[in-house]
């Protein structure tokens, strides 16, 4: 004969059940329904819901549950089951956070996807900064659309083995600050993520009238594709 314990677990037991059916119903639909029931490699989803609602009321019958602990357990799987809840209803916009996160904490990195395409986050300041390399040695790009060809800094093109006696500045062109003059040069690499360009045509700026090496349509063009989606960089080599 169950004792006044065991009694008042089974009625808990049998309540919490009735409550969980009740919110899957509300969330998910009916699964019986053949619209809903999702027969994947792992069975119907009401077998496991079934073999959930076993366990618990088995852990109810036998192991005589205090109503704190009952209560605790409530909390504690209901919190759970809302979290996952609302992380998948608004995955698209955590996707979106992560982004962001990883844009200002590693500006540039470049992440190759599975499918070969090359992906760079936005920074903090809202530009796109691509970490590469530059005849092997590490450049900074700023993305720049705008821009004809790849353009390196003095100091960039220095590191690069571009020797300064070399550069001849006989190229007019227009910036935002007014009309300068450039050197045409030819790098042999450009280097971003796994994929690498060769032979690039670009220019090297005067000293101290660029802040930071343009990534512009000389380079871009030779990519199979690229377009940017949100906060997203893709290119496609």
């Amino acid at each position: 004969m169950p004792g006044p314990g065991q009694i008042r677990g089974i009625v808990l037991a049998i309540l919490i059940i009735i409550l969980g059916v009740v919110v899957f119903f509300a969330v998910f639909g009916d699964p019986t329904d053949p619209a809903n029931a999702n027969f994947d490699t792992t069975g119907p989803r009401i077998v496991g819901l079934s073999a959930i609602a076993a366990v618990l009321l088995a852990s109810f019958i036998f192991g005589q549950p205090r109503f704190r602990e009952v209560l605790q357990g409530i909390f504690f799987w209901g919190g759970l089951c809302a979290l996952l809840v609302v992380g998948y209803t608004y995955r698209t916009d955590l996707v979106q956070v992560g982004y962001r996160v990883l844009g200002a904490l590693a500006p540039g990195m470049a992440v190759t996807q599975p499918d070969g395409s090359i992906l760079i986050v936005r920074d903090a300041s809202g530009h796109f900064v691509v970490d590469g390399r530059v005849n092997g040695e590490r450049t900074h790009f700023l993305l720049d659309t705008g821009a004809s060809a790849v353009v390196l800094t003095y100091d960039d093109s220095r590191r690069a083995g571009f020797h300064p006696e070399d550069l001849m500045f006989t190229v007019p062109v227009s910036t935002a600050n007014g009309r300068t003059m450039v050197a045409p040069i030819r790098i042999d690499t450009i280097t971003v993520g796994d994929h690498t360009l060769r032979n690039i045509r670009a220019f090297v700026a005067r000293e101290g009238s660029l802040e930071g090496s343009l990534l512009g349509l000389t380079a871009l063009d030779r990519l199979r594709s690229w377009r940017i989606e949100g906060d997203q960089l893709i290119m496609t080599p």
